[in-house]
């Protein structure tokens, strides 16, 4: 009887361990396949983040309003997730920024947002497609998300990237690369997108 007694409290205490995903967690389905350049000038895309649980979500350096309020809050991912990772082994999470003003945001402008920001390297990139067109596309077909940008302004050639409006979520894939969930920047919506994480890392 003692026996199975301690065997029922051992379940039930590894049961109370195991990870938990978000209520609201679910399969949206695969990313299709993309390429960018990350802030130190190599590729990142679907090739590079094979294999892994990724967090990923769209801002852009000039932006005056929404964007610095995101970068803070993936900041305080960032850190959550560093607690967690095993020291001295490659991550097995990683958080990408997408630019959504690519003609603006160089790598190396890239760069040195990610310093201001105190991006890990081994663990938040920021990327640019290169053309808005191309990132247009990616956020809102690959992503599930949301990005507008208004019509140029009389006599202009192109519309400022100051007023273009985009999703503030955080976008949750899997290791198969599909999406499963999508979360607010709040503070709700970082435990949301940690518990997604360490569910799918197993962390």
């Amino acid at each position: 009887m003692r026996a199975t007694l301690a065997l029922l409290l051992l379940f039930l205490a590894l049961s109370a361990c195991r990870r938990q995903p978000p209520e609201d967690m679910d399969d949206l389905g695969v990313v299709p396949a993309w390429s960018a350049t990350a802030e130190d000038g190599r590729p990142i895309g679907t090739a590079q983040l094979r294999g892994k649980v990724w967090v990923v979500n769209f801002l852009f350096t000039s932006c005056p309003t929404s964007c610095p309020p995101l970068a803070r809050a993936t900041a305080q991912l960032q850190e959550r997730l560093r607690a967690l990772l095993p020291k001295g082994e490659p991550p097995a999470v990683q958080i990408v920024s997408i630019t959504v003003d690519p003609e603006t945001d160089t790598p190396e402008v890239l760069r040195d947002f990610a310093k201001k920001y105190a991006a890990d390297p081994k663990l938040w990139h920021f990327a640019t497609l290169g053309n808005y067109d191309a990132t247009e596309k990616l956020v809102t077909e690959g992503f599930l998300s949301q990005v507008l940008r208004p019509d140029p302004a009389p006599g202009a050639t192109k519309p400022s990237a100051v007023d273009t409006a985009h999703s503030l979520h955080f976008v949750v894939v899997d290791q198969r690369g599909h999406i499963r969930g999508k979360w607010d920047k709040d503070a709700g919506g970082i435990e949301a997108t940690l518990a997604a994480v360490r569910y799918l890392a197993d962390l």
